[in-house]
């Protein structure tokens, strides 16, 4: 085998143009126009190896074959920082020995102060710590560049308030919090302070506002990183930034970066990151500072009520899952392993397919839609039990029976399942137990009951509990089954998010907005008074039922089901479930991630996903400050996807620690010659940051750490409110486009953007892209085609170009009589030659000028003729001889025109490459231009004025014939009217215009 390498170095355009809307271009695009005005540099190498391929009996390669694959090899080099360092700082980093000092801890800042680090260490570790110690270091090392930590919700940003100023000492004035949308002076404080912290999406919009300079962050630290995927806000935060800037140091922070490799893959390279920090609970440097953490799995079986309710809807669905089957849109299994999300994708595949008729197409989309919602109540039988099945159930019954008696839907599938009569049965069985006040819609709900009470009986009076489920419907039943024990010891409460629980089917609204409906105003009426009363018997019902609610203990826990819990009402549960007024809280997803809950005894996983991250983040609420007790509670398929799911990500850490991800290379930032040694230092916080790790709750620590980076904590003198006045307000700032260094502003034409070429007799390329100087450029001079006839003037030589004879109205010579030709060279000096002019008062001689040369007479240039370009003398080459004269259309004007020997034609110059601009005519050409624009509007007074002239003219030509006694045609030549004298008779006469039509009839 062999191979033949060929190496090829690609490097990045640079910056021709930047407009200030770059909205139409990709990030792609940007990447590549600002690469090279930022300190990174990429240099990529491709080398071409040569595989082996298939050949006939004739040596020929076999058509279809790959012959050769290019490996593509980066190199990533970095310039000097822009940033302004602390020189006397940087021999050192400071690492807080206020609390105790850990290995891990101590490792990871090392290496995050010097490359992109992405920190992925278990839930109550100390990333808080980790990214303190490195924003104060940074701190230290430049003298104004800004410090930026992101969090995605506002208990996280809390947290690293907390625990940045109150290790780190970082001053209050030097910090700010941007949490709110407000943009009241929000460019003042970015350019005032240092230190912030906000979420990602202010720092987004801010920068793209203009408000904040990308050039001017140094650090970014992201909590929650596992989030920088896709379009979140990480993602663009860091996009931006990269445009402007390549020299940052940014410091990841999670507990699970992602759930598979690829997922990883993505975050690492959305954040540019150039080596990841991973450590488990069972690493040695982080064992011995975990505390212990029991876990007990137990599966638990179905009651027989489930099972007989799963085998009658197995035998109710048989027929429609049987010709799913046979039409090929399902897969073959038994009714009870029907699948909801299966069904739902096979589904979406079919809309999809554009070959399939439309009739067949939505009868399988609806063979599919009925599996979809079985396989639903199917995972709510089995994970939740017959309450959950049984509302999911009625809400779907209760929907379709009634479009059906309507005749608003036609599916005689979906009609022959829920009609069933064996389906009928078992709902009917399932609502009679549902109404007995004691009885446990599932099994988990006793052993829960159970394990809280032997929980509570033995623990001290201030240990806390967490229940996890992902239902509503679920999490309230929790809380309903607690308060049935009537223990007082158990104090329950929900804990959800804020969007509104889903409305059920309303068959009364539906039946009546689709009746039919009258079309006369009574009917009108009577259907808006019939709408009216429903509405206010619904309110009152409403009403009645809120009242009923808040006289039972699970009324609150019922009311947030209902209606969702705003940030108000879940930040007083918190705080009563930190005061010990709840001691078991029952959370959705919400409790998950991203709220201060406090520390926890005992979590209670009521279900389980097949997402690592998810389980993780639910165990990782217990064992921080004391050890704690983890209980899963697996029925049906669930314990195997949990193993399988810990499983995968077990190995998701052994590839990562194996080194089977992409990194990118980051900025060192300081100087190479710079090896900072650690100075392990005992920092001593100020009074008003020490406060701030006295409290508790996250809404008191963001307005403690607000009012004192405002210089508000002190109690002041209130001044007096300034009176109100009428002037306008303050128009608010422009906005403002930062720009990479050197770039050129403004629009650039493309033809600007292109090389141009010419290929010479020779073959060989000709660059026509013209040497510009760094000059101003200037408006181009323009010719015009009459601007040379000046020179054919008897006073000015046409041997002189432009360049040396600059364009002058020159004063004609006046004479008495008539101008007269040197006798001896019969021609008339020319004016430049110091010649004067000879007058003679009664002979007049004709003018002769220089022979006529026609256009293939003149030669060609044998040295090059210089123009001036506007930016630099360069010679300039004419291509043709007919291309630098007259065309042959204005050959034949002037020949026809004008006398020949009259008229001169010089080398015209090369308009397309000289530089041009507009310029006043002289008198004479404006007098030519003038006199044929008149002709051409038939102007009444200049054809009056032409006729005097040649009155004038024909009684000078018959005075000189009567005198010689002999009549001659001389040549007509055209003089300005201010060169002629006349004789005073001669002038009244042409000042009479009745003289003048007599003087013109004879």
């Amino acid at each position: 085998m062999f191979c033949k390498q060929k190496h090829k170095t690609r490097k990045k355009p640079a910056v021709n143009a930047l407009m200030a809307d770059l909205s139409d271009l990709s990030d792609d695009d940007l990447e590549s126009l600002l690469e090279n005005n930022v300190n990174r540099s990429v240099n990529q190498t491709v080398t071409r190896h040569r595989i082996p391929v298939q050949r006939d009996l004739f040596m020929n390669v076999l058509p279809n074959q790959q012959t050769f694959y290019e490996e593509t090899h980066t190199d990533v080099s970095y310039g000097p920082t822009h940033h302004q360092l602390n020189e006397e700082n940087l021999d050192e980093y400071i690492y807080p020995t206020n609390y105790e000092v850990r290995q891990y801890q101590y490792d990871i800042v090392r290496c995050a102060l010097f490359e992109n680090v992405l920190c992925a260490i278990p839930t109550g570790t100390g990333k808080t710590f980790i990214a303190s110690t490195v924003m104060l270091n940074y701190y230290r090392w430049t003298k104004s560049s800004k410090i930026i930590f992101t969090a995605p919700t506002r208990p996280l940003v809390a947290q690293q308030i907390k625990a940045c100023l109150g290790i780190t000492g970082i001053p209050y004035s030097d910090t700010a919090i941007l949490l709110d949308k407000s943009r009241k002076n929000r460019e003042e404080i970015w350019q005032q302070k240092r230190v912030f912290f906000t979420t990602p999406q202010v720092v987004e919009n801010d920068l793209k506002r203009g408000v904040l300079n990308p050039k001017d962050v140094v650090l970014l630290v992201i909590d929650e990183a596992h989030r920088a995927r896709g379009n979140y806000a990480y993602v663009e935060l860091t996009k931006f930034i990269d445009r402007f800037n390549t020299s940052y140091r940014l410091l990841a922070l999670t507990a699970t970066p992602a759930a598979d490799l690829e997922g990883v893959q993505e975050v690492v390279n959305n954040l540019h990151i150039s080596k990841i920090e991973l450590r488990t609970e069972d690493s040695l440097d982080v064992a011995r500072y975990m505390m212990r953490r029991d876990r007990e799995m137990i599966e638990i079986g179905l009651i027989p009520e489930i099972e007989e309710v799963v085998e009658q809807i197995g035998i109710a669905i048989a027929p429609v899952l049987q010709e799913a089957i046979q039409l090929g849109i399902y897969e073959s299994c038994e009714p009870h392993q029907i699948n909801a999300f299966v069904a739902m994708q096979q589904s979406q595949k079919i809309i999809l397919n554009p070959s399939i008729p439309e009739g067949l197409k939505w009868k399988n989309f609806f063979i599919l839609q009925l599996l979809s919602q079985v396989g639903h109540m199917y995972r709510r039988l089995r994970i939740y039990g017959l309450r959950a099945f049984y509302n999911y159930f009625q809400n779907k019954y209760t929907e379709f029976t009634t479009k059906y008696s309507m005749k608003k839907s036609t599916n005689k599938t979906a009609a022959n399942f829920f009609y069933s009569p064996i389906l009928k049965t078992v709902i009917d069985k399932c609502k009679r137990r549902l109404e007995e006040p004691e009885f446990y819609s599932h099994e988990k709900l006793e052993y829960l009951n159970n394990e809280l009470a032997d929980f509570f009986t033995m623990a001290p009076s201030d240990s806390r509990a967490i229940i996890f489920t992902e239902l509503r419907e679920s999490a309230l039943e929790i809380v309903k089954s607690i308060d049935i024990l009537n223990d007082g010891a158990l104090r329950p409460h929900i804990f959800i998010g804020q969007a509104k629980g889903k409305e059920h089917f309303d068959e009364e609204t539906y039946i009546r907005k689709n009746k039919p409906k009258g079309r006369t105003k009574a009917a009108r009426l009577r259907r808006i008074e019939e709408e009216n009363r429903v509405e206010e018997e619904k309110k009152r019902q409403k009403e009645q039922a809120k009242l009923e609610r808040t006289g039972r203990r699970t009324g609150s826990s019922e009311e947030a089901q209902l209606s969702g819990m705003n940030q108000k009402q879940q930040k007083k549960v918190i705080s009563d479930f930190k005061k010990g007024i709840y001691n078991v809280l029952v959370c959705t997803s919400i409790g998950e991630e991203g709220l201060d809950i406090g520390e926890v005894d005992l979590i209670i996983c009521f279900d389980s996903t097949s997402s690592p991250i998810k389980n993780i983040q639910r165990m990782g609420r217990t064992g921080r400050k004391r050890d704690g007790r983890i209980v899963l509670l697996f029925s049906g398929n669930e314990k195997f996807k949990f193993e399988q799911a810990m499983n995968d990500y077990e190995n998701l850490q052994t590839a990562i620690t194996h080194n089977a991800l992409e990194y990118t290379k980051s900025d060192r930032i300081l100087p190479p010659n710079v090896q900072p040694k650690c100075e392990e230092k005992f920092i001593i916080i100020s009074n008003e940051n020490d406060e701030v790790n006295k409290l508790e709750d996250s809404d008191e620590v963001i307005k403690y750490a607000t009012q004192a980076m405002l210089g508000k904590l002190k109690t002041k003198k209130k001044e007096p409110k300034p009176k109100k006045t009428t002037a306008k307000a303050k128009k608010s700032s422009d906005k403002t486009f930062f720009m990479p260094d050197n770039v050129k502003e403004g629009f650039t034409s493309a033809s600007s953007l292109l090389n141009k070429y010419t290929i010479n007799e020779f073959g060989e390329k000709i660059s026509l892209t013209p040497s510009v100087s760094k000059k101003a450029i200037k408006p181009k001079k323009e010719w015009n085609m009459l601007d040379e006839i000046e020179y054919d003037s008897v006073e000015i030589s046409p041997a002189k170009s432009q360049v040396e004879q600059p364009s002058q109205p020159h004063k004609p010579t006046t004479t008495q009589g008539i101008l007269t030709p040197d006798e001896t060279t019969n021609h008339i000096p020319s004016a430049s030659q110091g010649s004067s002019v000879q007058t003679d008062s009664h002979t007049v001689q004709e003018p002769v000028l220089k022979k006529l040369k026609l256009a293939h007479q003149i030669e060609d240039p044998s040295t090059s003729i210089e123009y001036y370009s506007g930016y630099e003398l360069v010679p300039q080459y004419g291509a043709t001889d007919s291309a630098q004269m007259l065309t042959m259309q204005e050959q034949r004007h002037f020949l026809k025109k004008y006398v020949p020997d009259t008229v001169h034609w010089s080398i015209a110059p090369d308009l397309a490459k000289s530089k041009t601009r507009k310029i006043r005519h002289v008198p004479k050409i404006e007098e030519i231009l003038n006199t044929c624009q008149d002709m051409h509007t038939n102007t009444r007074e200049k054809i009056i004025g032409m006729n005097r002239t040649n009155a004038l003219a024909r009684s000078i030509g018959y005075n000189r014939s009567v005198g010689m006694e002999l009549e001659v045609m001389l040549p007509s030549i055209v003089v300005p009217n201010e060169t002629i004298t006349n004789a005073k008779n001669m002038t009244d006469l042409l000042e009479d215009e009745d003289g003048l039509s007599d003087f013109l009839s004879d």
